[in-house]
């Protein structure tokens, strides 16, 4: 059981530990007759988003326990100039490691996410979930948001859209620490103390 985590920005040295948390996550999904995340990783994306300072890790000490992507990007596949794309932030990539599994993980990142879209000034947090997951969607749902619709495009796979207003929380999970900013050691590098071994 973990009370309390830190969530904070990826370092550069972490894109292999996001992309075998997404592995793990693929495969734990696929066990469980869900076929989402059933492809490599885009590594590209994950270092991007890790240069971007919109990937974040959730760790306990040494341990990541979790990662999630958050930004300003509203896909324009999903988003219409009706949503006020500008509205919201956005979160993606949001795993937690099945071996903290009832712990509230991720209620408590959404959470996190909430709080930094309204302190960013946004109305939304939004999401974009896997359209054949029906479980997660209600998931979400449990998470306060509100299903607005399901776009279905041939080349997509996710395109079921949920938001919730930006600063509402649930309470629930561990209680976590934000750091916004990379701590530097004296010769410039991450300074995150010792990462797990993946």
């Amino acid at each position: 059981m973990h009370d309390d985590v830190t969530i904070r920005p990826a370092a550069r040295s972490e894109a292999e530990a996001i992309e075998a948390m997404w592995t793990e996550a693929a495969r734990w999904l696929k066990s469980q007759g869900i076929d989402q995340w059933q492809y490599a990783p885009n590594m590209a994306a994950i270092s991007r988003d890790i240069e971007l300072g919109h990937a974040y890790m959730v760790v306990d000490g040494s341990d990541h326990l979790g990662t999630i992507t958050v930004d300003d990007f509203a896909d324009p596949e999903f988003w219409t100039p009706n949503d006020s794309p500008e509205s919201a932030l956005y979160a993606h990539r949001i795993i937690a490691r099945p071996a903290v599994a009832g712990n509230a993980l991720g209620a408590a990142m959404l959470d996190w996410a909430s709080e930094k879209a309204a302190k960013a000034g946004k109305e939304w947090l939004r999401v974009d979930v896997w359209k054949t997951n029906a479980r997660l969607g209600r998931y979400y749902e449990a998470q306060g948001f509100k299903h607005l619709r399901t776009v279905d495009l041939p080349h997509r796979r996710s395109g079921a859209l949920y938001q919730r207003p930006a600063g509402t929380t649930t309470g629930q999970g561990p209680r976590y620490l934000g750091l916004e900013a990379e701590r530097r050691d004296e010769n410039g590098n991450p300074d995150w103390g010792r990462t797990s071994a993946w």
